[in-house]
C-alpha cells in the first residue's frame, strides 16, 4: 500500500511539471526588456536643429547607426513577456550633415498620445 501511494505522488509530481502547466504560472515568465527606455519628455525634447552631440546626451546612443546610413540613428525598446512582445516602440532620428532634420517612428506618436490624455484629463 505505501509503494502504491509512493508511485502515485511520484506521477502526478511529474506531471505538474509539463511544459503546458509551467507556462501557465505567472512567475515561470520573466518580463524581458530590450533597447532604451525612451521617456515621453525626453522624446519629445529631441528638436529639429540639434546636433548629434545634442541628440545623444538626451537620446544615449543609438542601437542602430546603419552602416550605410549615417543619416539617421534608430532606437527600438521592446518588452518581452512569456515569449511574446507586449510592447514595442520605434525611434528614429534622421540628421542633415550634423543636424536633426526630422524625427519619426511609433515612439513619436506613444509620446503624442500621452500628452493629448495628460491634457485631457488635466481639463476635465
Amino acid at each position: 500500500m505505501k509503494t502504491w501511494f509512493m508511485i502515485t505522488a511520484a506521477a502526478l509530481s511529474l506531471a505538474a511539471c509539463t511544459p503546458s502547466v509551467v507556462e501557465k504560472l505567472p512567475y515561470y515568465k520573466m518580463p524581458v526588456v530590450q533597447g532604451i527606455p525612451l521617456d515621453v519628455d525626453v522624446i519629445m525634447s529631441v528638436q529639429t536643429g540639434m546636433t548629434r552631440e545634442q541628440v545623444e546626451l538626451t537620446l544615449g546612443k543609438p542601437l542602430l547607426r546603419p552602416a550605410f546610413r549615417d543619416n539617421q540613428w534608430v532606437y527600438d525598446y521592446a518588452i518581452m513577456h512569456g515569449g511574446k512582445i507586449k510592447e514595442k516602440r520605434d525611434l528614429t532620428v534622421y540628421f542633415n550633415g550634423d543636424r536633426v532634420s526630422r524625427v519619426s517612428g511609433s515612439a513619436l506618436d506613444y509620446a503624442h498620445e500621452k500628452i493629448l490624455r495628460k491634457n485631457n484629463s488635466i481639463q476635465k
